[in-house]
């Protein structure tokens, strides 16, 4: 029952706190949004309460990928908390200023708004992280570091961007593209190095038995809940936007599993080369 609790209580906090700091920064919509374009649940309960019952969904997606794999972060639990935090909390940022070119809002105004996502969710890392599970903080020091390569950065960075590219010029998904390349593109390519690094922190947190279904976990539970439940506030605002934006989670969610699984049989035959040799960073 005190786990209840304390993920709802975060959840609650968190959710307040993000629509408290978008009341005090500049609107969600550009000025000149034409109530055609909202959708109907805008247009039947308003936006305040559209963006809450967003908000309900989207923390709670966050807290509860974190229940699944509190125990596994490395690190104690302020480090846990935060490494998990911020991680998320950084690809809601880019999620929220994708759409510069499309939005018509000015980039200062997406970014104090994304950050007004981001903030809670790193808060609610932090929290949850000071109250998780106790981990075997040497057994997962050891995996983390003892297998980690940083070719997986590389490996997500091309692998994302090049099948969104490829999804920008068949217009198989619409983030702006067609208004301002040059900034969809340099988007795609942070996102893809911040995919990376979430790989670096997170990526012993999904086991399994094989690398495959290690990487489905971490694309489409890690990644896609997470992922899913920032971007379900686009059909639920605006009119039209469903298929765009189940095309780009699906697009997104097999780009990152695909990279996952590509990055761990790149570090496999390092892996089993320290093995052999009996290597231990501790």
């Amino acid at each position: 029952m005190n786990i209840k609790f304390k993920y709802i209580g975060t959840i609650v906090l968190s959710t307040a706190l993000c629509l408290t700091l978008h009341l005090l920064t500049p609107p969600v919509l550009a000025s000149d949004t034409s109530a055609n374009t909202l959708s109907k649940l805008v247009l039947l309960i308003g936006l305040p309460l559209t963006a809450l019952l967003w908000a309900i969904i989207g923390y709670s997606c966050v807290a509860f990928v974190f229940y699944l794999i509190e125990d596994r972060i490395p690190g104690n639990k302020s480090v846990r908390g935060l490494k998990y935090g911020i991680s998320i909390g950084l690809l809601w940022l880019l999620g929220y200023i994708m759409g510069v070119p499309k939005s018509g809002n000015p980039f200062i105004n997406e970014f104090v708004g994304g950050l007004c996502d981001a903030i809670p969710v790193v808060l609610m890392g932090w929290l949850l992280g000071r109250s998780s599970k106790e981990a075997d903080s040497i057994n997962t020091y050891n995996t983390f570091y003892r297998y980690q390569s940083f070719i997986g950065i590389v490996v997500f960075v091309l692998v994302f961007s090049l099948i969104r590219i490829v999804s920008y010029y068949t217009n198989i998904i619409d983030t702006g593209f067609r208004t301002d390349p040059v900034y969809t593109l340099v988007w795609t390519i942070v996102t893809g190095l911040c995919l990376g690094l979430t790989y670096l922190l997170l990526r012993k947190t999904t086991p399994s038995s094989s690398s495959l279904l290690s990487s489905i976990k971490f694309g489409f539970i890690l990644f896609g809940l997470t992922w899913g439940g920032f971007f379900i506030f686009i059909p639920l605002v605006l009119k039209g936007q469903m298929i765009n934006t189940i095309f780009m989670f699906l697009i997104d969610t097999i780009s990152v599993t695909i990279a996952y699984y590509l990055s761990e049989i790149v570090s496999l035959p390092r892996t089993v080369e320290q093995s052999s040799q009996g290597y231990n960073i501790c």
